[in-house]
């Protein structure tokens, strides 16, 4: 890895704020003290793991005399360098900010570069074991989240990946990605509790359609809903019109009207010809068989989908629209054809102030997943927080920050995404919104519960029946 160097010009003094990440509000809160000012000497630190290998970071940070505590060593494994560089080092930004938010001397963030490649991944989370680190954070792809979890969990250290992909949780490693298994059954829920009862579902070929579809057959079947009709289409603009058309059944419905214009034809009356004349004007074919639909597509693949709805006869003033945090893109309140459509995601005014400071500090405009990085050391903090106060009442020397029990405590945390807690299985549980996209906006129509119930969703996978 490259040496860690700061930058001539550094970004000026970093203000330090009360931590967004607090416990939720049936947990302790981050006592006041973990916050100290810019004129205390003792300072978290972002150290490398290698004198020869440093890793480049906006923040210019001092040179501060060592605590007499034990330093809690934090490993953040991401790819620094190579394709995918420009998110992980996007990720390392936002773990720092959170370094200094946290204001704990006692904590050191030592970053490590998987350069996205497997072989490299194994190499720097051996390193990481070998340099005692007490938690691991990363990697980012979900292969990579694999190998370092099996690392990780032969030396007995905690890993909070930045996947999203549930094969890569165990019950050694965790994953801190949006799932799209809480996204789908919450909107879901809300869908049947507004008095959908009949769902259709439009995937995409490959793992995260596969990963939906699974999801939605399960909340769907738990909610005492039906699926009716399940249509899947290739990563290929060109191919998404046949399935869409075979979703809405737009054939046999097609012929269904015409029959019936030409049998009211055949009464030849004047009752039957206006009726035929306004059929004939609107074209409306008859119903379908489901009245919620989920298309689980972001970005242009799906703006092609979406006008082919109604293109198709779908109407979606009768068929609710649902999707999945792939619609968490604030462009789409450009796309009328969606207007209406629902999807679940964290509250956006939650996240506001840290998108708006990561600006402030660094010049430019996150990726969305940075939260994650930032509500990763946040936890840590409030865990090690915790250990301090556990240490003052307890005769052993030593005190384990990140037991099982602490990283699964059942009330969650509260970070700049809302309210999550880690699972036992190794995934996660958000208390999220469910959106309606508006017209240049996302309008909030089911607002984020105040705090989780008590354990009993599992993820448990079934295959949704064709």
């Amino acid at each position: 890895m490259e040496k860690m160097a700061h930058r001539e010009k550094p970004i000026g003094k970093i203000i330090v704020l009360f931590v967004f990440f607090i416990l939720s509000a049936c947990s302790a809160q981050i006592p006041t003290d973990l916050v100290k000012s810019e004129t205390e000497s003792n300072e978290p630190q972002l150290i490398a793991p290698d004198q020869d290998a440093q890793v480049e970071t906006n923040l210019e940070l001092p040179n501060t005399p060592q605590s007499q505590e034990r330093k809690i060593k934090i490993a953040i494994l991401l790819p620094l360098s190579g394709e995918v560089s420009e998110t992980g080092k996007a990720l390392l930004n936002a773990a720092t900010m959170a370094l200094f938010d946290a204001y704990d001397p006692r904590l050191q963030l030592l970053p490590y570069d998987t350069k996205a490649d497997s072989r490299q991944t194994e190499i720097v989370s051996n390193e990481a074991i070998s340099d005692g680190v007490d938690i691991i954070i990363g990697p980012l792809l979900s292969a990579n989240v694999k190998i370092a979890g099996r690392i990780a969990g032969k030396a007995g250290v905690p890993l909070l990946g930045f996947s999203n992909d549930y094969s890569a949780a165990s019950q050694d490693n965790f994953i801190l990605g949006f799932l799209p298994e809480n996204e789908v059954r919450r909107v879901v829920n809300y869908a049947v509790e507004q008095g959908y009862k009949s769902f259709a579902g439009l995937f995409p070929e490959g793992q995260y359609g596969d990963q939906v579809r699974s999801a939605y057959g399960i909340a769907v079947n738990n909610s005492h809903a039906n699926i009716s009709t399940i249509e899947t289409y290739e990563n290929n603009a060109e191919q998404v019109f046949d399935p869409v058309k075979s979703l809405a059944d737009y054939d046999r419905r097609r012929r269904a009207h015409r029959n019936e214009v030409r049998f009211l034809k055949s009464l030849n009356d004047d009752m039957t010809d206006e009726i035929v004349q306004k059929m004939n004007d609107t074209e409306v074919l008859g119903d379908l068989l489901f009245d919620a639909v989920i298309v689980p597509e972001g970005g242009a693949l799906l703006r092609t989908l979406a006008p082919l709805l109604p293109f198709y006869e779908v109407d979606t003033e009768k068929v609710k629209v649902l999707g999945t945090g792939l619609w968490n893109d604030i462009t789409l309140t450009n796309e009328p054809p969606l207007y209406g459509a629902w999807f679940a995601a964290p509250d956006p005014t939650s996240s506001e102030a840290f998108f708006n400071r990561y600006e402030e500090l660094y010049g430019e405009t996150p990726v969305r997943i940075t939260t994650l990085a930032y509500d990763a050391v946040g936890m840590i903090a409030v865990l090690a927080r915790e250990g301090i106060q556990q240490q003052e009442t307890s005769e052993s020397v030593e005190v384990n920050y990140f037991t099982r029990k602490a990283l699964t405590d059942p009330r969650g945390f509260k970070g700049v995404d809302g309210l999550f807690r880690l699972l036992p299985d190794g995934t996660n549980e958000r208390a999220l919104a469910v959106l309606e996209i508006q017209k240049g906006k996302f309008s909030i129509v089911s607002p984020v519960p105040d705090a989780f119930p008590a354990f009993g969703y599992s993820l448990m996978r079934a295959a949704l029946p064709e």
